[in-house]
């Protein structure tokens, strides 16, 4: 058989065998998917995440004011006054003395006449250099960083429909009534009449966490005085996000647990910017207001846990 013929048979062969396997039902070959370059050493392996609301970490939580706006209804809709950076003083009078001043004085007399009669007296006069107890509002924080925070933070509890009072109208309200009384005794009063639950919202400066500082809210029950419920955002899992694990040319590198350095505190998403070396990787926390929205959620889920 000459070429030609042969290469003329090899051509109809090839044309009529894909017809073949065709009609007896098997799919055709596909070639495999083309294999991609190795990975590089030191690059970011991503874990599985963990659940998180709709919205990402830091986004609105609608079931979760949904839930506390039923739970608040079925325990009868309580008060709420709200310490904003401040705390409930333990202390029981406006005044408080670190200072006293002791004089004393001793008399001898003696009267004579038929008889002789020797007389001794003393005397002591205490004086004390008062002061007024300091208020207990920690630190002076911005007024536009108080109004971002304070209005997101209370926008979850006021759409749940939430009664939070304002300690300071609290005071001046009940002080009407009571010109007499004292700074703390006008507290107490108005805690006891116009709330039934003390919120206060703490924040204090830390340079370890990637805001600048750190939060905390307590929740106080005004007539047995119990803590219902607290909340600390550094041990919150929002503020503590899984480490990343690389892999090298001996394998995966997993962060070790033990080996913490005691930073903390939320970021945000990756932004990239162009740089003299090129594209660097750009991180910064949340926006004020999602990070007080979050605290209030977390706020909220202590109470129903509590409430049930």
């Amino acid at each position: 058989m000459s070429l030609r013929r042969l290469v003329l048979a090899a051509a109809t062969a090839g044309t009529l065998l894909p017809a073949a396997v065709a009609a007896q039902g098997v799919p055709p070959y596909e070639p495999p998917a083309p294999v991609g370059p190795p990975e590089r050493d030191g690059q970011v392996m991503a874990k599985p995440s963990r659940a998180t609301p709709s919205g990402g970490a830091f986004g609105e939580r609608g079931s979760t004011v949904a839930g506390f706006a039923d739970s608040y209804a079925r325990n009868g809709k309580p008060r709420l006054a709200l310490y904003w950076n401040q705390q409930l003083s333990e202390a029981l009078s406006d005044w408080y003395s670190e200072t006293r001043v002791v004089n004393s004085s001793q008399d001898n007399s003696t009267m004579s006449g038929d008889f002789t009669l020797n007389q001794s007296s003393n005397s002591q006069n205490t004086l004390e250099i008062q002061r007024r107890t300091h208020d207990t509002r920690r630190g002076t924080l911005n007024e536009s960083f108080e109004w971002e925070f304070q209005e997101a933070f209370l926008a979850p509890f006021l759409e749940a429909g939430a009664t939070v009072v304002d300690r300071g109208a609290m005071m001046r309200f009940t002080a009407a009534d009571n010109a007499s009384a004292s700074e703390k005794t006008v507290e107490v009063r108005g805690l006891q009449g116009k709330a039934d639950y003390v919120l206060e919202v703490l924040v204090s400066p830390n340079w370890k966490s990637s805001t600048g500082y750190e939060l905390r809210t307590r929740i106080l029950d005004v007539k047995t005085g119990a803590i219902v419920a607290m909340v600390n955002s550094k041990n919150l899992r929002e503020w503590n996000p899984e480490k990343e694990t690389t892999v090298g040319p001996n394998g995966f590198s997993v962060p070790d647990e033990d080996d913490d350095d005691e930073n903390f505190g939320p970021k945000g998403e990756d932004k990239y910017r162009a740089t003299a070396t090129g594209f660097e990787r750009k991180r910064k926390p949340p926006k004020l207001s999602k990070i007080a929205r979050n605290l209030a959620y977390n706020t909220m889920d202590g109470l129903m846990r509590q409430w049930k």
